[in-house]
Formats: C-alpha cells, structure tokens, sequence
C-alpha cells in the first residue's frame, strides 16, 4: 500500500442568488479566494464538473477523482473498493433563503445526499425550514406549491451559532438566510428545487414531479445538537462527524474505515498524523481543510492557544 499523504485541496468558488458575505469575515484568510456573491465553497468534492485539485505535495494538481483512479486503497483503505469519493465538504453563506428543495435516497448504482450543518454564525432569528409542521398533509403542502406559500408549512427551527443538524435523505428542507455553515453531505449533486423564494433575476428550474415522488414525508425531525467539548455528533448513517473543542493536547485515534476530513472552524492548530512509520505535520487555519489518507491510524492534535476542529468520515455502506 502506497505511504500515506495529507492532502490540501484548492476550494471551489461557487456563485448563488442568494449568498451572504460572512465567510470572508469570518475567515479572513479566505477571503482571497472567494469573489463578491460566493454563496458555497466547495472544500473537498468529487462532484461533475467540480472535483478538488491538490494544492501541494508529490499529487499537486491532479483532481480527486484522478486520485481514485491511481491510489484507491490509499485514499479508501476498507471502504474500497467503492463508487466514487462518498462525501462532499462545503462553507455555505446565506444572505437569502435557499429553495425549497429535497435530495434522492441511496439506490442501486446510485448514491444518495444525505448531509447535517454545523453553524459557523447565524444572525438573530435565522432558520432552517424542515418537515411538514404538525397537521400538514403532503397534498395540502402540493397544492401550495404553484402560488402559495409552501415554506410557511414547513417546520421553522431556530438555529444558533455552533448547533449542529443532520438531514436525512428525502426530507424537504429550505436553510434561511443569515446563515454561514460547514456542510457535509454525500458526493452527489442532485438537488430538486420545489418553490423558490422570490428573488431577483431570472428564475431557476424547478423539478417539482420528481421531487414530489422523492420526498418522505413520514421522516421525524432529527434533533438539534449543541457540540461542546468533545463530543460525537454523528456515528450512524452514510458519515461520521466529532467535534473537538481544543484546549490542549489531545491524540484521537482513527476507529472509523477510510479517509479522515479534519476541518478547523475556530482558531489555529498543529497536527500530526500518524502511521505505523510515517508522521505526516500540518498546520491548521480556521477555516482550513484536510484529507488524511486511510493509512493514518492517529492524529496528535497541538492547538495553538485555543481551536475547535471537525472531523469526518466515510461509513460503510
């Protein structure tokens, strides 16, 4: 098997109707790559159109999904071999609300989109829109869809700074605006808008039939968590993700199958990531993303001062 690497990728800028302005606020060491109307940043992804490029080290320059072509195992380890890199890391910033949409269930030869979002910043009074609220029939929330106001049926949850939020395949959602967050969802690019709020320029397509047909509307609300310390926020389903509220040294070892995804939301930190005979350093920014490849059994976590870090990973599907 191939040694090990850490592995830095150039973000993606992706312009949105309705994008805000607090990534570059927040992380201003960001700022630089993410032009006026940046809405997501895309961190690590395989998408069509839109796979990574490593920023440095012996791969510089080749894509994410070169990289599966030529070291699967590395990058994998026990999730190989598999369809595709299985998740997608993004920084959302929402001046507006986003549509009303609803993302496909894993099926045959096909990956789903489930995803969760812990907030980075949310203004006074921002949301996020999801399930039908108590009493709402689907066809009530159908008939709404060609000139009501279908967002008003849906669950307005309160969301705070650092709350964290999985949502499941299927469940129509909307984020609102005044909202800046890491997303992580599975690599799967297919989002089928249902309404969109009013907004200027021209409209965008909707896919309201097959959204209809993909939307579960038995699905519970999943809570919402408050990370401190840490704490494992999510262990089942298609990822994992821990958060770790860094005051001094601390060694985490890897228990999870494949690739880890170390983002730092707050602060600075050093890392080391350990194999049976490699250590591979690295320092992280906030704001700041690695991929640790499989063979990496430990990380040694140094912050610097004080950090918050996110880690992420694969589950086996």
């Amino acid at each position: 098997m191939d040694q090990p690497l850490l592995l830095r990728f150039h973000r993606i800028p992706v312009a949105k109707p309705w994008a805000g302005s607090r990534l570059s606020r927040l992380f201003p060491a960001l700022a630089a790559d993410l032009p006026p109307g940046t809405g997501e940043s895309i961190e690590v992804a395989d998408l069509p159109g839109q796979s990574s490029v490593v920023a440095a080290g012996p791969c510089r320059d080749s894509t994410l999904a070169q990289l599966l072509s030529r070291r699967p195992q590395a990058l994998l380890g026990e999730l190989a071999p598999a369809v595709g890199f299985p998740l997608a890391l993004k920084l959302l910033d929402t001046e507006q609300p986003l549509s009303v949409q609803v993302h496909p269930g894993d099926q045959p030869g096909r990956r789903g989109k489930a995803e969760a979002w812990l907030v980075l910043e949310a203004a006074p009074g921002a949301v996020v829109y999801q399930g039908l609220k108590p009493g709402v029939t689907a066809a009530r929330f159908t008939a709404a869809l060609p000139g009501g106001e279908p967002a008003a049926l849906l669950n307005a949850r309160p969301l705070q700074t650092g709350d964290y939020l999985f949502n499941p395949a299927g469940m129509v959602h909307a984020l609102g605006g005044g909202l800046c967050l890491l997303e992580l969802q599975q690599n799967c690019g297919v989002t089928l808008r249902l309404w969109d709020f009013p907004r200027a320029g021209a409209p965008r397509d909707m896919q309201v039939q097959e959204g209809l047909a993909t939307a579960r509307w038995d699905l519970p609300l999943p809570p919402v968590l408050h990370p401190a310390g840490d704490m494992t926020l999510q262990e089942q389903g298609p990822f994992g993700v821990r958060f770790v509220d860094l005051r001094e040294p601390v060694q985490i070892r890897r228990h999870w199958p494949g690739f880890t995804l170390l983002t730092c939301i707050q602060g600075a930190l050093e890392l080391s990531a350990r194999a049976r005979d490699v250590l591979e350093p690295a320092v992280l920014q906030a704001g700041e993303t690695v991929l640790a490849e499989a063979g990496f059994e430990a990380f040694e976590l140094f912050p610097r001062g004080a950090a918050r870090l996110v880690l992420t990973w694969a589950n086996a599907p």
